[in-house]
């Protein structure tokens, strides 16, 4: 039916055109020797009927060269008519060289006929325009007191766009009544028949007189800070606060497609975009077998997404969670053919399984995100921590080895500097086996080392919507504790350009910005449920947890950090360390652990990483060490 539509619109259009050219040639002519000139004989116009086939199939060529049938007239703009313009004068040029050549008519007929047919092949197209205001506005009078009142937060081009659109669709029940601007030159002005009040200063006073139930936002003013000014002053007076468009849009000006959105916890601790180097990472990971462990994982899942989009020959996705295999790859097969990855079920600790897997798949490139990662959690079962992040790492890297893999990728965290958890000692020590390895074989070991992703499971972000759901309150340990936050994209993104640059025994440092206070965080996601902090939903504090810090730290101090070509990348360079005491220790932390003997565990794991500050091991594994 929309096919048909199209067609059918189109071909009146192409009809209308003709029948313009037709009118335009009778009309000029008659106006330029008289409509009643017995001169003008059958053959006379004969010949003009020839004029006229012939200057119908040059504005339809013409037209359809500058593009003038894929307009949508209903929604034209100056781009749309600077078409119609364009084709016109192409048309005129054309059927002047013929003239030329011809010579059937006067220089001066062919302006006149060409300005009638322009001002008529305009007057279809504008007709559709205004008709269509004229019915939107219309509408929109008829439902105008059931509508929300909208005020726009900036009278940009996106800003009269989106009063356009508001405008257009009143289905919507959105009437933009005034815009807020930062510009100076812009108050007291009307933009799109609506007053510009003032800047961000009149907001509370521009909501308060003309009665706004809602603030929309433009994408181009969208910075962090202005949202959480904007989100607080909304809350204080019961409206609510959306977004008009993405960065991108706006930069690309393609607001056709931008859309009125919730604001979301991302936007308001968005940096600076990430800039992919898009052809060292497309040559790093095109036609390559990759192999990620903790595919079913939270930064797995999207690193197995990012590397199909860039071309991987084969995905290989290890993991112990059945479930989370089952749904990356329904996610997967929506956009990817299933030829393209392979779901495969295991566990790091089993050696076996992972000859097996080297051995039949021979995988380029390993990304090893498979972790135990809940703090409190490796707490209360520090041996699981160890057996899993330590030797289920050294069983991977040795395969990796053995088999010539040509990058072994592993996904840290900034945890690991001066842990104070046996979670990140247990990924420091990750770190120090990957860098040693990287000095016995061929393949090239490397670490990434990033803080907090937002909306992984088991982060603070899932359990403070599920308190907000409860009605509270939202469980903080400490009102002073930081942490550094990252988009779960955003961070593969730059897992994977630092993988491309990896040469061996780098530990790579991902910019996480500026450190997030868990109590600001906590504060914007009530507001963003529509409450407001310590009014409606109650904030308490809890007190640190085990194996928790106030703030974290990305680099140890005798690591050498230096940057790299991407600004969001810095290198930590290999720290030396003696082989044969790490295996040494690394046999003997073994064996404490099969032994289960806690205090020898903790012992070794202080060996090893001397910045390692816990509790006793002893109360610790008293209290409880379950296996």
């Amino acid at each position: 039916m929309r096919i048909f539509n199209k067609v059918l619109s189109t071909s009146l259009l192409v009809l209308w055109d003709i029948v313009s050219v037709a009118a335009a040639i009778i009309i000029g002519l008659g106006l330029r020797y008289g409509f009643l000139n017995k001169e003008l004989t059958f053959s006379w116009y004969l010949l003009h009927l020839q004029l006229i086939i012939l200057f119908s199939i040059i504005v339809v060529l013409c037209n359809v060269v500058c593009r003038c049938y894929l307009n949508v007239w209903r929604h034209a703009g100056i781009t749309e008519y600077s078409r119609q313009v364009t084709a016109a004068v192409l048309s005129v040029f054309l059927l002047a060289i013929i003239n030329y050549i011809y010579k059937f008519l006067n220089f001066e007929d062919i302006i006149i006929i060409s300005m009638l047919e322009l001002i008529l092949t305009l007057m279809s197209r504008v007709s559709v325009r205004v008709g269509y205001w004229a019915h939107s506005r219309v509408k929109s009078i008829k439902v105008r007191k059931k509508m929300k009142r909208v005020l726009v937060f900036g009278a940009s081009e996106a800003g009269t766009n989106l009063v356009y659109k508001l405008r257009s669709h009143p289905e919507d029940n959105l009437l933009p009544v005034c815009f807020i601007d930062d510009n100076e030159n812009m108050w007291g002005k009307k933009v799109s028949g609506i007053p510009v009040i003032g800047g961000r200063k009149k907001l509370t006073v521009a909501i308060r007189e003309n009665n706004i139930s809602e603030v929309i936002i433009t994408a181009h003013n969208a910075n962090h800070e202005t949202l959480k000014e904007l989100l607080t002053c909304c809350h204080r007076m019961h409206c609510t606060l959306k977004r008009f468009g993405t960065i991108d849009e706006v930069n690309e000006k393609s607001f056709g497609s931008a859309t009125i959105s919730d604001i979301n916890l991302e936007d308001l601790l968005k940096r600076d975009s990430v800039t992919l180097n898009m052809v060292v990472v497309k040559s790093f990971i095109e036609n390559k077998t990759i192999l990620v462990t903790g595919g079913a994982g939270s930064i797995g899942s999207e690193i197995c997404r990012q590397v199909l989009s860039f071309g991987a020959k084969r995905l290989l996705i290890f993991d112990i969670f059945e479930n989370g295999l089952y749904e990356i790859e329904n996610d997967l097969k929506e956009r990817f053919d299933s030829d393209r990855f392979e779901l495969i079920l295991g566990s790091i600790r089993d050696e076996n399984r992972l000859e097996e897997i080297f051995e039949k798949y021979k995988p380029d490139v390993v990304f090893h995100a498979a972790a135990h990662k809940h703090v409190p959690m490796m707490e209360l079962n520090p041996k699981e921590a160890i057996k899993n992040n330590v030797y289920g790492t050294l069983n991977l890297a040795r395969q990796a080895l053995l088999h010539k893999t040509e990058k072994f990728i592993l996904i840290s965290t900034d945890k690991a500097v001066n842990p104070t958890s046996i979670m990140g000692a247990s990924k420091r020590i990750a770190e120090m086996i990957i860098q040693m390895m990287d000095k016995l074989g061929e393949t090239d070991f490397a670490a990434v080392r990033f803080g907090n992703v937002l909306g992984s499971s088991g982060s603070i972000v899932p359990l403070f919507k599920k308190q907000i759901e409860r009605g509270g309150p939202l469980t903080v340990t400490h009102p002073e504790m930081s942490r550094f936050f990252m988009t779960i994209p955003e961070a593969v993104q730059l897992v994977l350009e630092a993988g491309a640059m990896a040469d061996g025994g780098e530990i790579f440092v991902l910019d996480m910005g500026e450190p997030v206070l868990i109590y600001d965080l906590a504060c914007d996601m009530i507001r963003l449920s529509g409450y407001e902090p310590d009014k409606d939903i109650r904030i308490e504090f809890i007190g640190l947890r085990p194996g928790e810090k106030l703030f974290e730290e990305i680099s140890l101090a005798e690591e050498d950090v230096t940057k790299t070509r991407n600004n969001k990348i810095y290198i930590c360079r290999p720290v030396t360390y003696e082989e044969k005491y790490l295996n040494d220790l690394l046999e003997l932390m073994n064996e404490a652990v099969k032994n289960v003997n806690t205090e020898m565990v903790f012992k070794y794991v202080r060996e090893l990483v001397p910045t390692f500050k816990t509790l006793s091991p002893l109360k610790e594994a008293n209290s409880a060490d379950i296996m």
